[in-house]
C-alpha cells in the first residue's frame, strides 16, 4: 500500500475548480469553528497544505488551542495505525515484468519521456519500472520539489517538504497521538478504490497500458509547452502562507487550470466526491463530541466544499477567533 497523500498533493497542482455564491462565502483564514445545530461543544475545521512545513502551524492563530479543546481528531487517512497496512491490498504501481516503455511508445514519444526522466530521475525509461499512473504522480512531485527550491529562496515556507515526516498534517497527527486523542479516518480504502484514486487510474481515460503510456507523454508535452500550472501552484502556496482562503480559491479557479473535461472529471473525483463521502462521517463525529477536522485546504471552499456542505446541514461555520 502506498500513501495517497503525495498523489493528491500532486494532482491538485494541475487542476481544481470551485463554484462561488453568497451562501458559500469562505472569506476568512485556514481555521474555522463549527457550532449550532444542537452541538454541545464547538468543533474545528483546519485546511492544511500537505507540502507545508509543520512549523508553519505556529503562524495560525488559535490552532493549538483548538486542538487542545477537542476530544478527537478527523483526518483524511491515517497510515500510522499499527499493522493497518497489513490488512490493505497492495496497489500495483509497476509495469508488468519484462515490459518497458520502449514496447509501448514510438521513438518520438520515448525521446520526450526520456528527456524528462533524465532531468528528474537521472535515468532513462529503460530503467524506470513505474507504470504510467504512478510515474506521472512521481514526476509531478519531483518537478514541484525542484521548482520549490527556487521559491524557497525568497520564503523558506514555499519549499515543498516531505509530507510523511515534517509537514503540517504529520505534526498535528503526532500531537493528537501524544494527547491520546482518538483519530477518525474520513477516507476508506474501498471508496478510494472505487474512485480510482489509490492506484491513480482516475488520471487516464483508457484502461489499456499502451494508451495510458501515450496519455502520460501527452501530459508531459502539455507541461513543457505551458508552465502556467506551476506558476499557479506557487501563487497558491503564497496565498496559503498569507492564510487567505479567498485568494487560494481564486488561484484554483484560474481558467488555465481546469480547462478540459478530463481535468474536470479528475477534480470531481478527487475532491468533490470525497467531500460528499466524508460529510456524513464529519456530521456524526461533531455531533458525538468535539472534533478537530484537518483536511487539505482545497476541500474547504466551493459549493460542494466542506464549509458549505456543513452550512447546508444547518451548522454555523465561521472563521475561528
Amino acid at each position: 500500500m502506498h500513501n495517497t497523500k503525495p498523489i493528491l498533493n500532486c494532482v491538485l497542482i494541475f487542476l481544481i475548480i470551485f463554484s462561488c455564491g453568497r451562501r458559500e462565502s469562505t472569506k476568512g483564514g485556514l481555521l474555522w469553528e463549527i457550532t449550532g445545530n444542537g452541538m454541545k461543544e464547538p468543533s474545528y475545521l483546519l485546511g492544511t497544505n500537505h507540502g507545508m512545513h509543520g512549523d508553519f502551524l505556529d503562524s495560525i492563530s488559535g490552532v493549538f488551542e483548538a486542538l487542545n479543546s477537542v476530544k478527537q481528531v478527523a483526518v483524511e487517512s491515517d497510515y500510522f495505525i499499527p499493522k493497518k497496512l497489513d490488512s490493505i491490498k497492495p496497489v500495483q504501481i509497476y509495469l508488468p515484468p519484462g515490459t518497458t516503455y520502449s514496447d509501448l511508445l514510438n521513438d518520438k514519444e520515448l525521446a520526450l519521456l526520456d528527456s524528462m526522466l533524465l532531468i528528474y530521475y537521472n535515468l532513462n525509461s529503460e530503467k524506470i519500472r513505474f507504470n504510467p499512473n504512478a510515474l506521472i504522480v512521481r514526476l509531478g512531485l519531483r518537478i514541484t520539489k525542484k521548482e520549490s527550491l527556487e521559491w524557497a529562496k525568497t520564503n523558506t515556507y514555499l519549499l515543498d517538504v516531505n509530507f510523511t515526516r515534517i509537514n503540517m498534517d504529520s505534526k498535528l497527527k503526532r500531537m493528537a497521538k501524544e494527547k491520546q486523542l482518538s483519530i477518525i479516518e474520513l477516507d476508506s480504502a474501498e471508496e478510494l478504490d472505487r474512485l480510482g484514486i489509490r492506484d491513480m487510474s482516475v488520471l487516464f481515460s483508457s484502461e489499456k497500458l499502451q494508451e495510458k503510456s501515450k496519455e502520460l507523454v501527452q501530459s508531459i508535452r502539455e507541461l513543457k509547452q505551458d508552465s502556467i500550472g506551476m506558476q499557479l501552484a506557487k501563487k497558491r502556496k503564497e496565498a496559503y502562507y498569507n492564510q487567505d482562503l479567498a485568494l487560494i480559491k481564486e488561484m484554483l479557479t484560474h481558467s488555465k487550470i481546469l480547462n478540459t473535461e478530463k481535468k474536470k472529471l479528475i477534480y470531481n473525483t478527487i475532491n468533490t466526491k470525497r467531500n460528499l463521502f466524508w460529510i456524513d462521517k464529519i456530521k456524526s463525529s461533531i455531533n458525538e463530541q468535539s472534533t478537530f477536522i484537518m483536511v487539505g485546504v482545497a476541500h474547504l471552499p466551493g459549493q460542494k466544499g466542506i464549509i458549505n456542505l456543513l452550512r447546508n446541514e444547518g451548522y454555523l461555520v465561521n472563521p475561528a477567533k
